[in-house]
C-alpha cells in the first residue's frame, strides 16, 4: 500500500511539472487575454484529475468568470444571455463567498465541505446551480497585485489533498506572472501602434506641408500661374523630353504694353487686375504639355513644346487677339490692351547643356519681344541675329 501511495505520489509530481511545463509554453504575444486564460486551464485540466476548474478576474470591482473547464453550461449562459439576468447571478464582490475572500485576503482559500460550509456561496447557471463538494479558491497574484482567483471545484467533499494546494499555488503564481507579462507586452504593442500611428499621421502632415510649400514656391501669388523658379526649373525637363523625341521647342515670351501707364494712372490695384486679366487670356491658349509662367511684373512666358515656328505664331496672335478684346470696365471702358510677344525656336537636334539651351531660347525671345517694343509695340517677331543685344536695357515698357 505504501508503494501504491508512494507511487501515486510520484505520478501526481510528474504530472504537476508537466502542467507547469505546458503553461510555460504558452506563446504571450500572439494570444489574447481570453485564450491565454484558457490555455492555461487546459494546461492543468490536462495533467490532473481537476475537471472542473474557472478562473475569475476583477472587471470593475468584481470578480467574474473569464474562462472555465467542465463548466460548459454556465460559461455558454454568461457569455450569450448575460444582458437577461442580475450581473451577481455570475459574478462575486470583493471579499463575497471563498472566491471573493480568496481575492480580499490575497491567500489560499479551501473548503472541504460546500455544503455545509456558510461561506460558500453557489453561482447559478442557466440549469441551477452545479454541484461543488470541495473547492480551493487560489489568488492569481503578480508581486503584490492581485489580479484574479483560480477556483478548482469536485463534487466530493474532503477530495483534495495537500500536495493539491501546494501545487495549485505554484501553478497561480506562474500565471499571475505570465499573465502580467501578458499585459505588458499588450500594453507596450498598443503603445508602439499608437506611437507609430502617431509617427505615420506627423510624417504624413509632413509630407502635405512639404507638398503645399513646394506648390506655393512655384505658383505666383497673384496671377496664380507658375512663377520664373519654375519656369527654370520644369524648362529643363521639357527641353530634356524634347530633345530625346528629336522635336522642335517654341518659346513666346509676352509683355504687356504701357502697363506701367496703368499703374500711375489708376493705381496698382488696377494693375493688379489687369494681370489676372492677362493671365486668364493666356490660360486659355494652354494646351495640354504647355507651360505658362509669369516672370515678373507685366511679363509671360509660354513654352510650346513639339511646336514649329507657324503655330507658334498662331498661337501669338490669338494671344494678342484676345488681350484686345478685354473690357477693363469703369473708368477703363474703352481702353484697349496691347501686348508685344517676342519668339524664338529651337531644333530638336540641338546640342549643348539643358541650362545653356534654355537660357538661350530665353534671351532670344527676351531679345525679339524688346524689338517690338522698338518697333512700337503690339506686335510680334521671331528673333533673328541682328536683335543681338536688344532687351539689355529695360525701359518703360
Amino acid at each position: 500500500m505504501a508503494d501504491m501511495e508512494l507511487a501515486d505520489g510520484y505520478l501526481a509530481l510528474i504530472d504537476a511539472l508537466s502542467a507547469i511545463r505546458q503553461l510555460s509554453e504558452l506563446d504571450l504575444g500572439s494570444s489574447s487575454e481570453t485564450l491565454l486564460l484558457e490555455a492555461a486551464l487546459n494546461a492543468l485540466v490536462s495533467h490532473q484529475d481537476l475537471e472542473n476548474c474557472s478562473l475569475f478576474m476583477l472587471r470593475n470591482d468584481r470578480l467574474v468568470c473569464a474562462a472555465g473547464s467542465g463548466m460548459d453550461q454556465y460559461l455558454q449562459y454568461s457569455r450569450t444571455v448575460v444582458q437577461m439576468h442580475p450581473p451577481d447571478s455570475m459574478s462575486f464582490a470583493i471579499g463575497e463567498g471563498i472566491v471573493g475572500r480568496a481575492f480580499e485576503a490575497g491567500e489560499i482559500q479551501a473548503s472541504e465541505d460546500c455544503f455545509r460550509d456558510p461561506c460558500f456561496k453557489p453561482f447559478q447557471s442557466a440549469g441551477g446551480g452545479m454541484e461543488i463538494g470541495s473547492l480551493i479558491c487560489v489568488p492569481v497574484k503578480s508581486g503584490e497585485s492581485v489580479l484574479g482567483v483560480l477556483n478548482v471545484s469536485h463534487p466530493l467533499p474532503h477530495f483534495f489533498r495537500s500536495w493539491h494546494q501546494h501545487f495549485l499555488i505554484l501553478f497561480a503564481n506562474c500565471l499571475g506572472r505570465f499573465l502580467h507579462v501578458h499585459r505588458r507586452l499588450k500594453s507596450l504593442e498598443q503603445t508602439i501602434d499608437e506611437r507609430t500611428s502617431e509617427l505615420q499621421h506627423a510624417l504624413s502632415e509632413s509630407e502635405d506641408l512639404r507638398r503645399q510649400y513646394q506648390r506655393l514656391s512655384t505658383l505666383d501669388e497673384l496671377t496664380g500661374l507658375h512663377n520664373r523658379r519654375y519656369f527654370f526649373t520644369e524648362g529643363e525637363v521639357m527641353l530634356a523630353r524634347a530633345l530625346r523625341e528629336k522635336s522642335i521647342t517654341s518659346l513666346l515670351m509676352i509683355d504687356v504694353d504701357h502697363f506701367k501707364r496703368i499703374n500711375d494712372k489708376w493705381g496698382h490695384a488696377t494693375g493688379d487686375r489687369v494681370l489676372k486679366l492677362i493671365a486668364g487670356v493666356l490660360r486659355k491658349q494652354l494646351r495640354i504639355g504647355d507651360m505658362i509662367a509669369r516672370l515678373g511684373g507685366e511679363e509671360f512666358v509660354l513654352m510650346l513644346p513639339n511646336t514649329g515656328p507657324v503655330p507658334a505664331d498662331m498661337i501669338a496672335g490669338r494671344i494678342q487677339d484676345e488681350v484686345s478684346r478685354i473690357d477693363l470696365g469703369g473708368t477703363m471702358h474703352g481702353l484697349k490692351l496691347t501686348a508685344s510677344i517676342g519668339m524664338t525656336f529651337l531644333p530638336g537636334d540641338s546640342q549643348g547643356s539643358l541650362t545653356g539651351l534654355l537660357n538661350k531660347i530665353y534671351r532670344e525671345a527676351d531679345m525679339a519681344m524688346y524689338t517690338c517694343k522698338d518697333q512700337g509695340r503690339n506686335c510680334r517677331l521671331f528673333f533673328t541675329q541682328d536683335m543681338q543685344g536688344n532687351g539689355l536695357d529695360r525701359t518703360d515698357s
